[in-house]
């Protein structure tokens, strides 16, 4: 199960970053998640930390947010800010799709920017 393959939906126009169920899963369903962008590296990351953690860029899931659609929706300007800053050429108006890998042992996934692609709808 190690490097499985799953995505990551970017939503420019509602700064709205969209985790797939699967990919939650994966990850160990986690109580809280952490959003993480590596400009050098050019990844960004989806990471599950402990209650305990006192990072600012926690995100607690809400388990009943989690049972509807196929994805949960976390809403961060400076996210997806930090994203348009780091890669030329997004429209503001779209959403884009990133592939990565979960890696099982740092209960994370990691998604390079250069599989951006525009969601056409």
């Amino acid at each position: 199960m190690e490097n499985t393959f799953v995505t990551l939906s970017v939503d420019l126009k509602k700064y709205c970053i969209r985790l797939h169920k699967a990919t939650y899963r994966l990850i160990g369903q986690p109580k809280y998640i952490q959003l993480l962008v590596n400009p050098k590296e050019r990844v960004v990351a989806v990471r599950a930390i402990s209650k305990g953690s006192k990072d600012s860029q926690a995100y607690k899931i809400n388990k009943v947010r989690m049972e509807s659609d196929h994805s949960y929706e976390i809403y961060s300007r400076s996210f997806v800010e930090k994203l348009w800053e780091l890669t030329d050429g997004l429209d503001n108006g779209c959403s884009y799709r990133l592939s990565g890998k979960v890696y099982l042992s740092q209960n994370a996934a990691v998604f390079p920017l250069n599989t951006l692609q525009r969601i056409e709808r």
